[in-house]
């Protein structure tokens, strides 16, 4: 019988890190080869087996190197959750291709600017929907199904330079343009090292992933794992706590990745978090948004011995970099827990007024430096110079964070120095809807910003114009151009100008005006008046 294949060096076992890592085209053959016929993953409709997993990825690798797609050339997703997420990506590795994935959801105007912007080689759909771009090589569903089922040779994966682009992530921008972050191939091979030492993802472990394929956490707990021979439940069912917790309990699930939404939806009052509902579980992390410490606590208290996890991490600095282990509930704590301390490879400063800083308490902007940081934004140099700079010969990335130093020296996150918030762990940039606002005719000032609503952020819009029949019109364009999630949840008209001493758009009398107004309403369109009052009207702007 012939020895195993070795797991890649992020592996656990010290026999399997001694040897270079693999091309990132052939992630999962070291698991195909050691378990053929052992389930990869599933996501509620179907599944692959590790060795259907490979054979696929190589019909479209040889498909994709028939058509002239080669090292460096960029293949578009339009990303779904699904089971054939892993074969696309790992089959665009194979023939040296950049993997980018894309919200399918997202409004037609902005999927055809991102594609105009990227030209991709080829886009692939997972339904048969009509081409969004003309003269692109574009895949349907049903090209698809039979460009997977084809017989391919097993050939080496492309030889990718460390410095090549492995993967393009794009995130709400500040410029008004969705940011594509470039991750390096070295970069994630270094991501999948330092990281795999805090998750401790093995050959028996059992993921239960959450994240859509267009964020970058899809790759931590759906391709990472894969890679080592793990097992990847891919939830695509509808966000309730006791669904997510029934699938949990019958997937005999050992490791759970959640943004704090989602975390906190599992939770829900603490009484489920017991052994006999999670017996395989292992560890619990969080991350993406700031997480309620009362929700850590019911997991710490309820499973004790389960590893739960806060962790941090920018697109930037590729899906993870900085992580902290909670070792025991604390009930009196009222401010949130720490992200804790960069991974093995990465480096991380405070910085105020340029200078480091060092001494507990003081608050800086986080900056984050190592070979896990981006190469840079795609087709945007300004942008990538503002963010990325160097020190003593190590590049960094400019977080935008505000943090300090606790008693212990773990990093601890106060919020933004921006406007760019988190909502159900997705990144939004105020900025990106603000411009959009903007170049409405008839707009004379905007003012965007989450506010407390019924025990929840939202966003909210104040609309500055003259004539309010604007609004109608606002609406629109943002339905046109933005993601569902990006949209704000109230719109309020004000008739006149609403400013500050400086000149400038007085944002937070507008906005706490507005709060007070939505608490306990049902409305979610409002007028102010000259006076100061706040009114609520219908969406068609009527009173």
């Amino acid at each position: 019988m012939a020895a195993p294949a070795a797991l890649p060096p992020w592996s656990l076992d010290s026999a399997d890190r001694a040897l270079p890592p693999p091309e990132l085209g052939d992630l999962v053959r070291a698991a195909a080869t050691n378990w053929p016929d052992r389930p990869a993953l599933h996501d509620g409709r179907g599944g692959l087996t590790f060795a259907e997993l490979e054979g696929q990825a190589r019909a479209l690798a040889a498909w994709l190197s028939e058509q002239g797609v080669g090292r460096g050339d960029r293949v578009a997703i339009l990303a779904e959750k699904c089971a054939l997420m892993p074969v696309l990506a790992i089959g665009i590795w194979k023939c040296g291709a950049v993997y980018v994935p894309l919200d399918a959801a997202q409004p037609v105007p902005r999927l055809r600017s991102l594609l105009g912007r990227l030209q991709p080689s080829a886009v692939i759909a997972l339904d048969d929907r009509e081409p969004s771009v003309a003269d692109v090589r574009w895949v349907g569903r049903t090209q698809l199904d039979g460009i997977l089922s084809r017989p391919a040779p097993d050939r080496p994966a492309v030889a990718k330079r460390p410095e090549d682009t492995a993967y393009i992530i794009f995130t709400s921008g500040s410029t008004g343009e969705p940011k594509g972050v470039e991750i390096s191939v070295a970069s994630l091979v270094a991501y999948f090292g330092n990281h795999n030492e805090v998750l401790r993802f093995t050959p028996e472990s059992r993921v239960f992933s959450l994240s859509p394929f267009h964020f970058d956490v899809s790759i931590e707990d759906t391709l990472l794992p894969l890679s080592l021979g793990a097992f990847v439940y891919q939830f695509r069912g509808v966000h309730a706590g006791a669904i997510m917790r029934a699938i949990l309990k019958r997937e005999r699930i050992t490791h759970v990745i959640a943004v704090s939404t989602l975390l906190t939806m599992i939770t829900e009052d603490g009484r489920h978090v017991t052994r006999e509902n999670f017996p395989c579980l292992q560890m619990v992390m969080t991350g993406a948004e700031v997480c309620d410490p009362g929700v850590i606590n019911v997991w710490k208290t309820g499973l004790p011995e389960v590893r739960v996890i806060n962790a941090y991490g920018p697109t930037e600095a590729t899906i993870v970099c900085v992580t902290h282990e909670i070792e025991r509930a604390d009930a009196e704590r009222m401010s949130s827990y720490p992200i804790g301390r960069p991974l093995r490879g990465v480096a991380a400063r405070i910085v105020d007024d340029g200078a480091e800083v060092h001494e507990q308490g003081r608050a800086g902007e986080l900056w984050i430096g190592g070979e896990q940081v981006m190469s840079g934004y795609f087709d945007q140099v300004e942008e990538t110079a503002r963010r990325v700079v160097e020190v003593d010969g190590v590049r960094y990335y400019r977080t935008g964070d505000m943090c300090s130093y606790d008693q212990d020296g773990n990093i601890v996150f106060h919020g933004r120095n921006d406007d760019e918030v988190k909502l159900a762990g997705r990144r939004i940039h105020l900025g990106e809807i603000r411009q959009i606002v903007l170049g409405s005719p008839g707009v004379e000032r905007a003012a965007v910003a989450l506010v407390p609503r019924n025990g929840h952020d939202v966003i909210a819009l104040v609309v500055m114009a003259p004539d309010r029949s604007v609004v109608t019109d606002v609406e629109k364009r943002l339905v046109d151009l933005l993601p569902e999630y990006m949209r704000p949840a109230l719109v309020a008209w004000s008739p006149e100008l609403t400013v500050s001493s400086t000149g400038k758009t007085d944002e937070n009398r507008l906005m706490r005006r507005l709060a007070e107004a939505a608490e306990g309403s049902t409305a979610t369109h409002f007028a102010l008046s000259p006076g100061g009052d706040v009114r609520p009207i219908d969406g068609d702007g009527d009173a």
